[in-house]
């Protein structure tokens, strides 16, 4: 049935090539990166976020050595960006120009040990992802737990979640494709696109890159698309307007303007 699902997906699509002048931000290199929705950049290196305008300047820097290496970071509010620490357990907001706005939250202290997941979503919330007992948890700000619903799939280990608008969220699992849940854990359903390589998701779109290809899927409509990057050795692509942003192999990030 996977493959099935995938070869109608193939059989959907069509190949581009894109065209548009290149910028390299200088003197950065990157782990991963994200943009907000007003398509500044944030590239994470290990304990150390920096974030670029659009056209890639340097804005704002931050990095906490005492907490170690940047699990994932949420830009879904560019005002209140959260931080996750795995290994620390901990959380940490800043605002837009990546100052700290509160202490530090942990998770630990709070009994939460086994977090794999964490994003923050325009409601205010905290979404976890308890990968040892496996659940789905939503916080308020305060720390008070709002929900919590465990997840029965014989098979999930997601590897990002990425908060939605709409009040939805998605988990991406390399094994299995993208899982969409809504803002209270209920499960709505599942995309089997099998990659081990970075997914993006939108209220719409899922793209992704393979092979030198970003592959662009739009779920709402059931139709795909392939384009191919004049750029080479790109581990991750994110979009944005006409702009688009790769991430390659040895941590240098392009601006590609179309």
């Amino acid at each position: 049935m996977k493959l099935f699902r995938l070869f109608i997906v193939c059989t959907l699509c069509s190949t581009y090539c894109f065209v548009f002048s290149q910028t390299q931000i200088p003197n950065v290199t990157a782990d991963f990166i994200k943009i907000d929705p007003y398509g500044n950049i944030y590239a994470v290196k290990e304990t150390q976020l920096s974030k670029f305008s659009p056209q890639g300047k340097l804005l704002y820097s931050y990095s906490d050595l005492k907490l170690g290496v940047i699990s994932s970071i949420d830009v879904f509010n560019p005002m209140k960006i959260m931080l996750f620490y795995q290994d620390a357990g901990t959380l940490i907001f800043l605002n837009e120009q990546l100052a700290q706005i509160n202490n530090f939250v942990s998770l630990y202290d709070a009994g939460y040990f086994t977090i794999s997941l964490a994003s923050y979503s325009a409601g205010n919330q905290m979404h976890l992802y308890d990968n040892a007992n496996r659940s789905f948890i939503t916080l308020d700000f305060n720390m008070k737990e709002i929900s919590r619903t465990p997840i029965n799939f014989p098979s999930f280990n997601p590897q990002k979640m990425i908060e939605l608008e709409e009040k939805s969220l998605a988990f991406h699992d390399p094994e299995t494709g993208i899982y969409l849940f809504d803002a209270f854990g209920t499960f709505h359903k599942l995309i089997p696109i099998i990659t081990s390589n970075s997914v993006e998701v939108t209220p719409e779109l899922i793209y992704y890159t393979n092979n030198d290809e970003v592959i662009i899927y739009n779920y709402k409509v059931l139709n795909s698309e392939k384009q191919q990057l004049p750029i080479f050795n790109v581990v991750q692509t994110l979009l944005y307007r006409n702009n688009l942003i790769c991430l390659l192999q040895n941590g240098t990030i392009w601006i590609n303007e179309l």
